[in-house]
């Protein structure tokens, strides 16, 4: 059952973010839910900041502080290992779907990635 619930976070994982770059590609007029650069912006606002929330709380257990999705982490528990292991503050969702597709990546690359990202919607935002 465990596996099952870790296997549901994963592709729940997929879809937002799958949705989450995908929005950079849907223009805005087939949008129906008003500004689709202000609703992505503060979609990525609340996916990266989420991320350094979660990474600042789990801190006390990890003893490093990283940005870390809560649902890699709670994948990871259902996964049967600890929020100080390293599969949960050093791996991301990129690399493992990546990886399932024999494809490696450095977590420095993912990071760079959720970066650009925010970088990108935020100079749609700001200079729209």
């Amino acid at each position: 059952m465990r596996k099952f619930f870790a296997e549901t976070i994963f592709w729940l994982h997929f879809v937002i973010v799958a949705f989450w770059y995908g929005l950079f590609f849907v223009p805005s007029f087939l949008w129906p839910w008003g500004d689709k650069i202000t609703f992505h912006f503060w979609f990525t606002v609340a996916v990266v900041g989420h991320q350094f929330v979660w990474g600042a709380l789990i801190m006390p257990w990890t003893r490093k502080f990283r940005m870390v999705c809560i649902l890699n982490t709670h994948m990871q528990l259902l996964r049967g290992q600890k929020i100080s292991d390293s599969k949960n503050y050093d791996h991301s969702f990129q690399q493992e779907f990546l990886g399932r597709h024999n494809i490696t990546i450095p977590h420095r690359l993912t990071t760079i990635a959720t970066f650009s990202v925010l970088a990108a919607v935020s100079l749609q935002f700001f200079w729209r």
